[in-house]
């Protein structure tokens, strides 16, 4: 049952996965709040704009306890510079939005990550992942839901080599992986935003992590 009175709140509106969730959610709700670091403008009149400073998020009133809040942050080592503003991205902000909105109430969260991350890694990426994972299990909130894609498909506002090399070699690879290989399946960004609003809407009252096979269950079962 869709609870139509909550107001979902979206941050990192303006990549991949995230504006496919304010699409979704906009077809939902009657009001969707982003929270971006600078104006943004939508073409949905759903969707209301907060600026905030994510470097003092501690101290930003967000939240309230009628919000459910979607987590779509990320960057790449490349763009980010340096180790340190990877970690304060992927991990930092993640944690004390997370932090934020539970002080203020708010009970159900879901959040991207990533296939194969691991707390104990000594790869970066994998390991600030995993543990982010970590961290927001010992959170007290009503639902946690962990997306864990591999590589993501869609149409980004901009290009990367790399990233298209990527698209062509899982659509060699994909037909290939299953079984325990079918978690590093190619993702389409809409199905993970799609899978992230039937988690906050519908998953059990514990902390979730979905890999390929249980994203694509969840999105299927969104109909719009």
């Amino acid at each position: 049952m869709i609870d139509k009175n909550k107001i979902p709140c979206v941050v990192g509106s303006t990549g991949l996965v995230g504006s496919h969730l304010i699409n979704v959610l906009s077809k939902i709700y009657p009001e969707v709040i982003s929270v971006t670091r600078v104006k943004d403008d939508y073409s949905f009149p759903s969707v209301k704009n907060v600026i905030i400073d994510f470097d003092n998020i501690k101290n930003e009133n967000i939240f309230n306890n009628n919000n459910h809040l979607y987590i779509a942050l990320g960057t790449t080592r490349k763009k980010a510079g340096s180790d340190q503003n990877f970690i304060k991205v992927d991990y930092d902000y993640c944690m004390d939005l997370a932090n934020n909105a539970l002080l203020n109430g708010v009970k159900r969260v879901s959040i991207i990550s990533s296939v194969g991350s691991n707390p104990n890694s000594n790869l970066l990426y994998p390991r600030t992942k995993g543990l982010l994972e970590k961290e927001l299990s010992k959170l007290s909130f009503e639902h946690v839901s962990v997306m864990k894609p591999s590589f993501i498909l869609g149409k980004r506002k901009e290009t990367r080599i790399a990233e298209k090399m990527g698209k062509f070699l899982f659509s060699l690879i994909n037909p290939f992986l299953f079984g325990g290989l079918m978690k590093y399946k190619s993702i389409h960004a809409k199905d993970i935003a799609n899978a992230m609003v039937h988690q906050i809407i519908s998953g059990n009252n514990s902390f979730n992590q979905l890999e390929y096979k249980e994203l694509m269950k969840c999105s299927k079962k969104i109909k719009l």
